[in-house]
């Protein structure tokens, strides 16, 4: 019978699950099958994945994330049934009571696909979304009544996944692997997520993740649940990098010697603040590069200098053209700003060539200007008009 069955079935050294394969990358089955023996492994690489996608893309504390339990997405739809809003309910530690209260995060698309892989992953009985995989030896012999697992577990699952995903790599000749930190494998840990989250919310709001997911998309998203509150940390944390970004960009500018001097209505007043910056954050013509202190002199000698694409925002509030009766006095509406306008604006040559640019796309747009309803090719003249104006008047002679 054993040697019909070989004959038959052909004899392997593994023992191939009878699942076919259904995850495709860049068109092809990422493998051709999944060893019965590799199965408890992928569990816990497929869970820490997981794990990864919500805390990355949420601003969750590890804590929070494990409190996740079935059912813990709620979506919101328009008439017409497309999504706009996932609501992600778990419980909330930070300035909170001993045991935690309910708090709901505002997430996106890959956060919510993410609690569906982990519904399915776990039993219908189970209700805790990272309880440990159905596979784990202390699940199956009932060890702990609880099955989650600390951080120090989710740590050592994301050294696991990083191995992973390296041999994988290697044994595909694919170039998208998890680089080396000073030549070793990186350790990341759980705090880690929301730090890299702000930085990159701070500093690179145009960037993408997650496909076509924007930064500052993400963070107006998420500023609208329990994220966005003071007491989560997370607003509070991005703000912070902000400033840092902030301070570290002026006092660069300020130790350069053979930058261009910004021009512009508030070009004398921004020269004088970096000036006055500079002698607490550059010594010996190099900049404070210690975080800890360089946070310490921006919020003890803040120039109120904001960087913005088309003008620099030398900011005092009264004159301020984005200021509402409601709005904070301390900090510039970015989002308002008028800065053909404004007296408080300055200009940098990124600034200027961002306004040369704005003024090129208005030429493009005018040049097929029959196409235009009349008000709107009203209104884009009157702005090219403004544009070139400013440029005239604030664009410094060139050196001869």
């Amino acid at each position: 019978m054993i040697a019909e069955a070989a004959r038959d079935l052909g004899v392997d050294t593994d023992c191939p699950l009878t699942h076919s394969v259904q995850g495709q990358l860049e068109g092809r089955p990422w493998l051709q099958y999944i060893s019965y023996y590799e199965a408890g492994r992928m569990e816990r690489l497929l869970q820490v994945s997981c794990w990864v996608v919500v805390a990355y893309l949420s601003g969750m504390r590890d804590s929070e994330i494990k409190h996740l339990r079935r059912g813990c997405v709620s979506v919101q739809r328009d008439p017409d049934g497309h999504v706009y809003r996932y609501r992600l309910h778990s419980v909330a530690f930070k300035g909170e009571e001993a045991h935690g209260v309910a708090a709901t995060w505002i997430v996106t698309a890959p956060v919510a696909r993410a609690v569906t892989v982990l519904e399915r992953l776990q039993p219908d009985e189970e209700p805790y979304l990272f309880a440990k995989p159905p596979s784990s030896p202390s699940r199956r012999q009932r060890q702990d009544p609880h099955h989650v697992p600390g951080s120090s577990t989710t740590i050592k699952d994301m050294t696991a996944l990083i191995t992973w995903i390296n041999a994988y790599c290697l044994a595909h000749d694919r170039p998208d692997m998890v680089t080396a930190d000073k030549g070793r494998q990186p350790r990341l840990t759980t705090r880690q997520f929301r730090r890299t989250l702000a930085w990159f919310i701070a500093r690179r709001p145009g960037g993408t993740i997650a496909g076509a997911l924007q930064y500052r998309h993400q963070r107006i998203q998420m500023f609208e649940g329990y994220a966005g509150t003071s007491s989560s940390g997370f607003r509070d944390e991005v703000e912070a990098e902000q400033a840092l970004a902030r301070g570290q960009y002026l006092a660069e500018m300020s130790a350069d010697s053979d930058r261009t001097a910004l021009t512009g209505p508030a070009g004398a007043e921004a020269e004088a603040r970096l000036a006055e910056f500079a002698r607490h954050a550059v010594f010996e013509g190099q900049v404070v590069s210690d975080e800890v202190r360089l946070r310490r002199i921006v919020a003890r000698h803040d120039p109120h200098l904001h960087p913005g694409m088309f003008v620099t925002c030398v900011y005092q509030a009264e004159r301020a053209l984005c200021r509402t009766s409601s709005g904070p006095a301390e900090t510039p509406a970015m989002a308002d700003c008028q800065p053909l306008a404004c007296r408080n604006a300055a200009l940098t040559p990124a600034n200027l060539q961002a306004l040369a640019s704005h003024l090129a796309d208005l030429d493009n747009t005018l040049a097929d200007g029959d196409r235009l309803a009349p008000y709107i090719r009203h209104r884009l003249e009157e702005q090219r008009r403004e544009t070139a104006a400013f440029l005239t008047r604030h664009t410094p002679e060139p050196t001869p």
